[in-house]
């Protein structure tokens, strides 16, 4: 065979495909050259990764596009394009670019192929061969994937370096009583389209490390939101709710500066679905994606762990929903509460049950003690099987239309209120979401009151109410407790 030679992005992708498995004499006969310019090219990886980096960095310093919208339009495009396995030549990006000029009504607009040079400058674009995917499983792919492939791709982790990364829908608003009117719902759209998110969880394979929340809404600055100066999530937007390979990619980018700084590297588990791109410029994240058409098999979150979040967070909005009963007043649901009631619901997840999840799908070793791997099987059994899985077939990602990339990337220019939020959430009763310091404390002594005469609360408990009254207490200004004696002191 003869040589030939492989531009840089070209080699990027050799690499991350050998990184993921791939053989060396698959690659090689589908580039028509011989294994040792496959073996070269990984041998020398490292340096090939630095050398991808510095040409990424030398062009952001490229000027800046023209039309700032349009570009990115164009990158969401043909970065969902690639992870589809797409092959895009320059023509063909040329002529989507000037289709989206006109939907985003650009006038006195028309690509040339100098425009196409600079976009795949600043964004390191190159147009190769891309490999075609095939969808059809074999049966035994999962079982030949975990025993043949696995083993090579964890090869340096320890479990507590493995993690899983899933994404499931909520309907966070939904009550029993309206179950089998919604039943089988997928909400691309439809009455329930306002009253759903998209949850992205994530966690180690012990179950030691589980990952703050990643919440996706459609309002980009909810009007629950007003007086909020932190979250238990990290929360993001778009205007149907669903991860984007946008998203995707910032809240990697943000994971990966977070283990820099912990001087941390982990490997990474998700499934091939459009919003995942291959991201090649993460230094200490290990990007693994499972087989397609596997996940409900090898995606550890779908074991049982996205299943218990949703039995707890049902569980406390039955709760809620029959306190407001007895209070006599109008049950709601904002997207605040959801975040805070789907952070309780992560917290009461057992790291003994993620630890089974990833048991279960295989990816621990068969010499693993899992004789105490529980599942919150229990508080599963209490709530309705309907109810339960009322929203598992919610779409959280899909492949963007034309119109869905133009709405997102106009909606993300805006910086005023999101004019779509819930009319529940326009009522001034919402206007004052976030208790006061006082309501706060007053709060406090009543949950006291209930703890020391009502039950029989532990130590541990009465301790956590203490740590809870000394949080709240060093919220209060010094200013405030000045003022107070100072006033007392002229009566």
């Amino acid at each position: 065979m003869s040589r030939r030679q492989f531009t840089l992005d070209e080699k990027i992708g050799i690499i991350g495909r050998l990184e993921n498995g791939e053989k060396n004499s698959v690659i090689s006969k589908e580039f028509g050259t011989c294994s040792s310019t496959i073996s070269t090219i990984w041998k020398n990886r490292d340096k090939l990764k630095n050398m991808f980096q510095t040409t990424s960095l030398n062009a952001k310093r490229l000027r800046t596009a023209q039309h700032k919208d349009l570009e990115e339009a164009a990158l969401v495009w043909f970065k969902q394009q690639r992870s589809l396995n797409v092959p895009i030549s320059g023509p063909i990006l040329q002529t989507k670019i000037d289709q989206l000029a006109e939907k985003m009504k650009i006038e006195n607009f028309k690509c040339s192929a100098s425009w196409i040079q600079r976009f795949r400058q600043r964004h390191n674009i190159g147009f190769g061969k891309i490999s075609g995917e095939s969808s059809a499983v074999n049966t035994d792919i999962c079982s030949n994937w975990l025993a043949n492939v696995w083993p090579s791709l964890r090869a340096g982790y320890c479990d507590d370096e493995i993690y899983n990364a899933d994404e499931a829908g909520f309907f966070f608003k939904l009550t029993p009583d309206k179950t089998l009117r919604f039943k089988g719902e997928n909400c691309s759209g439809g009455k329930l389209s306002k009253d759903r998110i998209t949850v992205l969880v994530a966690a180690n394979m012990t179950g030691t490390d589980k990952r703050k929340l990643l919440v996706i809404g459609k309002s980009k600055s909810p009007r629950c939101f007003k007086g909020v100066s932190s979250l238990p999530v990290f929360y993001e937007n778009n205007t149907k709710a669903w991860m984007t390979s946008a998203i995707f990619e910032k809240t990697l980018n943000y994971w990966d500066d977070e283990l820099r700084c912990k001087k941390k590297k982990i490997l990474l588990l998700v499934d091939n679905c459009p919003a995942h791109p291959s991201l090649q410029h993460l230094k200490f994240i290990k990007l693994v994606f499972l087989p397609a058409n596997t996940t409900a098999v090898l995606q550890p979150m779908d074991q049982g762990v996205i299943r218990n979040i949703k039995a707890h967070y049902r569980n406390q909005l039955v709760l809620k929903m029959i306190e407001d009963i007895e209070n006599q007043i109008e049950s709601k649901v904002t997207v605040l509460d959801a975040i805070i009631m789907l952070d309780k619901a992560w917290r009461n997840v057992t790291s003994t049950g993620i630890a089974n999840c990833f048991r279960h799908a295989g990816f621990c070793d068969v010499t693993t003690d899992t004789t105490q791997l529980q599942t919150d099987s229990g508080l599963i059994n209490n709530i309705d099987e309907d109810y339960l899985q009322i929203d598992d077939d919610l779409i959280t990602s899909e492949i963007q239309t034309d119109e869905d990339i133009v709405n997102n990337v106009i909606a993300s220019q805006q910086v005023e209120l999101d004019n779509d939020t819930d009319i529940d959430e326009l009522d001034d009763e919402f206007e004052k979401t976030v208790p006061s310091i006082s309501e706060a404390r007053a709060a406090l002594r009543t949950l006291e009151r209930f703890y020391y005469t009502k039950y029989e609360g532990t130590d541990a408990e009465r301790k956590a109410l203490s740590l809870l009254e000394t949080s709240i207490n060093s919220n209060t200004k010094q200013s405030s407790i000045k003022d107070y004696f100072k006033k007392l002191n002229k009566n």
